[in-house]
């Protein structure tokens, strides 16, 4: 091999590394399902399903896909359509000409004053498309009005967007990065999608989630009037609407209120305290923003004034966040938080901030300890003979946790201005301290640079001490039987307990304590559609707006108090004697949901309490248990139909139509048909394979359909066509369900030919009557019976008489009709076949009014006709004797002449 074959292979093989480094790029970041208008979110972009249409040009469901970035489509092109222009059109509708012209276009006379005045009322009450075709049929019939229809036409431009079918894919560049989208597989309410791109995007299907976070000045001084800027961003793929942001000392939980923002703010100072507040708002303490796209930023500015006399410090802030995502089809308010705080300082003076405080979690009685600080000198001003002591703010601290008297306090001489400083303090718990929280307090003292004033400032926090020798029990499981709890269901409660102290458990009880939760109650609703006829300005408007604010009054008055799980057949509480160290127990409780709870985590309280050896000291404690009502789904089909009505056997492309329900409790997730038809049906070739209905929630329904083949030989009956569901139920899990639609496969009446007889043999030249014996071998009643021959131009036959009525013939009855057919003299003695076409009605009275034809065939045997044949043979003989005597005559008679 050459150095130039060489250099050519190796440039090959550099250009397909080249190639295979940029293909490994691109990595498959999603693949499933999608319902429509549903979102996902991949690397910076958006990805939308917007809709699914059908394309009855090949009779297949197409997707529209969006891909977003930055609130911009990026696979969307322009198109140009030309439109009527309504101020043309409107203008020469004026004209009483172009009037004229177009009464008569449309057949009345505009001479006649009754008809014209006809024409308009017509044009007063037409619509818009109709008035609009009516102007250009007028141009068309009318060239000498010197009118053309570009004319009356003007461009548009709008945006388009390709439809993609299965296995196509959509191919956009962002940012010099190749993203594939492929649609696998289309149905009526979704898709399932794959998604590549570069391997380091990822994909998230979350919708909406706000996170913040907030810029304070540095330093900040009593009487200052500050900004503080918050910074909200939506990491999810779709909007988050109605965003209502509070700024205050405390959270402030937000639940939506029919009074709109007012009460908001009333909420906000009652919660927070914030009329009252060392930290006042200087114009509100609530934002509003209408909505965050996906990925979308905003920043937020709350005005703050500090209180003159407030006394440094670090004063704590909340962000309560409250905002709208669409959640399959309906508006869901999220809640959330957030802390920060910010530390005030006078002018040149020092100031504390408690940075770290490292302490053990939990300390038993009789151990030692130690807890490690370190402050920051905030201030501008360095802080002198600075102080720092460890004490017990109350007496019960005081006799549970001793302070060791060396390190109590510590002294340092100077810190400096953004300085920290650690402190270390050794501690004993008592042996005979209770279990319990115990608050401790570091009192800081110090100078601010040359005053004499002293200042002090106090930070506390806590230790949790557990006693060892002491029984402990642990809620260690709970189990729910059936998992799956419906409203108004039973269920058992397993609650596993263990024995986790040193010591044993005597006379425990676990009790299942009264909780009550608020579900809505019925609600009649106000109907003041009346007042709309009252004779004032906006009679409408107020009596819409007082009903909706009357109904919503309604709906909180309505609103009930229960215990949402009841014990059924026993009392609230179980007992056990005795748990020794490290022993299980697990107590059983029949509990009853109540009927009129919704989906949804409901609490379900319990309590314990037991005397723990040796000294048989009380225990008690309170724990909270989350009890998920999901309800059980329950699909049904109903309303089936199909088109045509009557099914007959040999049909194709039947169109069975349902409807799937749901009417059990819970939700079914990703809902997916397939029709699976056995003999005698088969799915149609233009038929769903697959039919995808997306999400059934309680009370929903969806309409679908397939198509059938019916075999021909198909008896008369009802048969099913059983149909798998595939979905996921409220807990996420597959479950699989096989449901059967009855099609109704009506009979048809059946004529066959048994047997056909003539009245003579069928001869040469002969007419004859062919006797056409039937038979109705269907399941239905044929009326209205006719037979008819059909003869070919070439056949010699003529048929005098063409057709014959037989009349109604019964399933297995019999009956005869008579054609006569002529035969040509010079037919081919053989075997000929005419067609006979049978035509019937069906059983009108079993509702079938169809008319039925039969092509059928009968066998005609032409025979020599001999007989014909002798007579010509011997009228030739006697021909051929007189000629002979003529010429003989002839002959003598010149002879003797």
């Amino acid at each position: 091999m050459n150095r130039k074959s060489i250099g050519v292979l190796i440039g090959v093989l550099v250009l397909l590394s080249g190639i295979n480094a940029t293909l490994a790029k691109e990595e498959l970041l999603f693949e499933g399902y999608l319902n429509k208008g549903d979102s996902i979110l991949v690397g910076p972009l958006v990805i939308m399903l917007q809709d699914v249409q059908k394309d009855y040009s090949d009779n297949q469901y197409k997707a529209m896909i969006l891909i977003l970035k930055d609130g911009k489509v990026l696979n969307m092109e322009y198109a140009s359509i030309k439109v009527p222009n309504g101020e043309k059109i409107q203008e020469l509708l004026t004209n009483t000409t172009f009037l004229a012209a177009m009464a008569e276009t449309l057949g009345y006379d505009p001479l006649n004053p009754i008809e014209f005045a006809q024409f308009l009322v017509w044009l007063e009450n037409a619509s818009e498309e109709e008035i609009i075709d009516a102007v250009f049929k007028t141009i068309e019939e009318h060239p000498e009005l010197g009118i053309s229809k570009d004319e009356l036409l003007t461009t548009i431009t709008y945006p388009n967007i390709e439809l993609v079918g299965e296995n196509e894919t959509i191919e956009v560049e962002v940012d010099g990065e190749k993203v594939l989208v492929t649609a696998l597989q289309v149905y009526p309410n979704g898709a399932r999608i794959s998604i590549s791109g570069p391997e380091e995007w990822k994909a998230s299907m979350i919708s909406a989630y706000l996170t913040s976070w907030v810029e304070t000045p540095q330093r900040i001084r009593p009487g200052d009037e500050i900004t503080i800027r918050v910074h909200l961003k939506n990491e999810g793929a779709l909007k988050a609407k109605y965003i209502t942001v509070v700024l205050s000392p405390t959270p402030v939980s937000l639940t939506p209120s029919p009074s709109g923002s007012t009460d908001v703010l009333v909420q906000v100072a009652s919660q927070s305290g914030v009329l009252q507040s060392a930290l006042l708002p200087a114009d509100t303490a609530v934002k509003y923003v209408e909505y965050l796209d996906g990925k979308e930023e905003r920043v937020l500015e709350f005005k703050v004034k500090v209180n003159e006399n407030i006394d440094p410090g670090i004063y704590p802030l909340y962000i309560s966040m409250a905002y709208y995502i669409q959640s399959e089809g309906t508006m869901q308010m999220v809640q959330g938080f957030n802390y920060f705080s910010i530390t005030v300082i006078r002018e040149g003076d020092a100031s504390f901030e408690l940075e770290y405080v490292k302490k053990p979690e939990i300390v038993h009685p009789g151990e030692d300890f130690e807890i490690t600080v370190r402050l920051r000198n905030m201030g501008f001003e360095s802080a002198k003979s600075v102080l720092v002591e460890m004490n017990s703010p109350i007496e019960l601290t005081k006799e549970a946790i001793l302070i060791d008297n060396a390190t109590n306090q510590h002294f340092t001489y100077v810190i400096n201005s953004d300085k920290t400083v650690e402190y270390k303090f050794r501690l004993h718990a008592s042996e005979d301290a209770n279990t319990g929280s115990y608050p401790l307090s570091l009192e800081v003292s110090y100078f601010s640079g040359d005053s004499k004033e002293q200042k002090e400032q106090t930070f506390e926090f806590s230790i949790q001490i557990i006693k060892r020798n002491q029984a402990f029990i642990e809620i260690e499981n709970i189990d729910l039987e059936p998992s799956t709890i419906e409203p108004g269901d039973e269920f058992i409660l397993k609650v596993k307990i263990k024995n986790v102290g040193d010591e044993a458990a005597k006379a425990f009880s676990l009790k299942i304590e009264p909780n009550k939760v608020t579900i809505p109650g019925e609600v009649t609703k106000i109907d003041l559609s009346s007042l709309q006829n009252l004779p004032i300005q906006g009679s409408q408007a107020i009596s819409e707006n007082l009903q909706t604010a009357l109904n919503q009054i309604m709906e909180q008055l309505a609103k009930e108090n229960i215990n949402p799980f009841l014990p059924v057949g026993e009392d609230n509480t179980k007992y056990v004697n005795e748990i020794k160290p490290n022993e299980e127990k697990v107590l059983e409780f029949r509990l009853k949901s109540d009927e009129r709870l919704e989906n949804g985590v409901y609490p379900l309280k319990i309590s314990i309490e037991y005397l723990s050896t040796p000294n048989d000291e009380k225990l008690s404690d309170e724990r909270i248990i989350g009890v998920n009502i999901l309800g059980k789904e329950h699909i049904i089909v109903s309303k089936i139909s199909t088109s045509p009505t009557r099914v007959l056997p040999g049909t194709n492309n039947v169109e069975v139509t349902f409807e799937v329900e749901n009417i059990g409790s819970g939700s079914a997730r990703y809902v997916i048909l397939k029709p699976m038809p056995n003999d005698p049906f088969e799915l149609s070739e233009t038929s769903e394979q697959i039919i995808n209905l997306g999400t059934l929630r309680q009370g929903d329904s969806a309409k679908t359909s397939f198509k059938i083949n019916v075999k021909e030989n198909t008896k008369g009956g009802t048969y099913e066509i059983p149909v798998k569901i595939e979905y996921k139920d409220a807990s996420g899990e597959s479950k699989e369900e096989l449901i059967k639609i009855p099609v109704i496969v009506k009979e048809k009446p059946k004529i066959e030919i048994e047997g056909v007889r003539f009245d003579k043999s069928p001869i040469q030249g002969e007419d004859i009557r062919v006797y056409i014996r039937l038979k109705n071998t269907g399941g239905e009643q044929a009326e209205n019976v006719v037979i008819e021959g059909v003869v070919k131009a070439d056949q010699p036959f003529t048929l005098p008489k063409r057709s014959d009525y037989v009349g109604t013939l019964d399933p297995g009855q019999e009956g005869e009709g008579v054609l006569e057919l002529g035969i040509d003299r010079n037919a081919i003695p053989k075997e000929y076949t005419i067609q006979i076409r049978i035509r019937a009605v069906g059983d009108k009275e079993s509702g079938d009014d169809n008319v039925y034809v039969f092509e059928k065939s009968i066998t005609i045997p032409v025979e020599e006709n001999i007989k014909a044949r002798n007579t010509l043979r011997i009228a030739g003989v006697i021909v051929g004797i007189l000629t002979a005597i003529v010429i003989l005559w002839t002959y003598r008679r010149r002879k003797k002449s």
